[in-house]
């Protein structure tokens, strides 16, 4: 930010336009592509890539990389908590949170690669095993894909725990997919299962906010998805829209087989009385 108050003087009007939403939206920026930026800016792509430059780095890229180091100090749950009520609430939380949320989904439908997208349901598709690392506010992204893909018949393993986590990987080969998902600040652990399956040469699947991210460089397939957080609290509307459309896809690939399975999944939920119902009482179907 220090190069941006030097450099005042010589931006054109364009790019103090620019500048100015970058200082107001500098979360927001760090984890936007040039293109996106300069449409939510009102500005050129081209006039991005001028103004990066002019700050002192070869393009867009590598002023973000520098963004996120600004932003990812700034993740410090105290901060976060600080910078909130230091800002005040214009409205109320729920339709502040709400709006972050929305923002965020629309996003996504602007940045999300759909020739990665189905790259990665056929992978997952053709898959012998699907494991999935993922942890801190993350592992509830993972539980629910885990939990989705056992109904649709996957063989799908949600791994727990550092130590145990790695004797589990070392059965996996080159027909196993490992997905790591992590999102700023990323965890170590996270991070470091699924560098670990990479170098065994296992396909990999990362769903993460950015390329610039520890565990795109290690992936076969990276899926992008911004995130954005309401005072200290993760939001995971970006990533869990994400899952459930993966979820949705790889159960219309094979529509019969699919069908069949939750037919009999229906049959043993109702004979086990998984699900509750006003017919049951203690636990068993009421006969009457």
């Amino acid at each position: 930010m220090e190069k941006l108050k030097r450099k005042q003087g010589e931006l054109t009007q364009a790019q103090k336009k620019l500048a100015e939403y970058v200082l107001q939206n500098l979360e927001e920026v760090a984890f936007m592509s040039a293109s996106v930026l300069g449409r939510k800016a009102g500005v050129s792509e081209s006039t991005v890539v001028r103004f990066s430059q002019l700050l002192g780095y070869k393009g867009f890229p590598e002023l973000k990389e520098a963004l996120r180091e600004v932003v990812i100090e700034r993740l410090d749950t105290s901060k976060r908590l600080s910078m909130y009520l230091e800002k005040g609430q214009e409205e109320h939380i729920l339709f502040q949170s709400v709006k972050k949320d929305r923002a965020v989904l629309d996003l996504l439908l602007e940045t999300v690669s759909i020739k990665d997208f189905d790259n990665v349901i056929e992978t997952l598709e053709n898959a012998k095993r699907i494991y999935i690392v993922s942890h801190r506010s993350a592992y509830a992204i993972g539980y629910y894909l885990a939990f989705y893909l056992h109904w649709l018949g996957f063989p799908a393993v949600l791994l727990k725990g550092k130590d145990f986590s790695y004797e589990v990987l070392t059965l996996g080969d080159k027909d196993d997919v490992v997905i790591g998902i992590t999102f700023p600040r990323y965890s170590s652990e996270t991070v470091e299962l699924f560098s670990f399956a990479a170098d065994r040469g296992m396909k990999t699947v990362a769903i993460t906010d950015d390329y610039l991210s520890p565990i795109a460089s290690k992936a076969s397939y990276v899926l992008t998805v911004p995130t954005d957080f309401i005072s200290f609290v993760d939001s995971l509307t970006g990533p869990m829209s994400l899952v459930n459309a993966v979820i949705v896809a790889l159960s219309l690939r094979n529509l019969e087989a699919i069908k069949e399975r939750l037919q009999g999944l229906e049959k043993v939920w109702e004979e086990k009385s998984v699900y509750w119902r006003e017919s049951y009482k203690g636990g068993k179907a009421n006969d009457k």
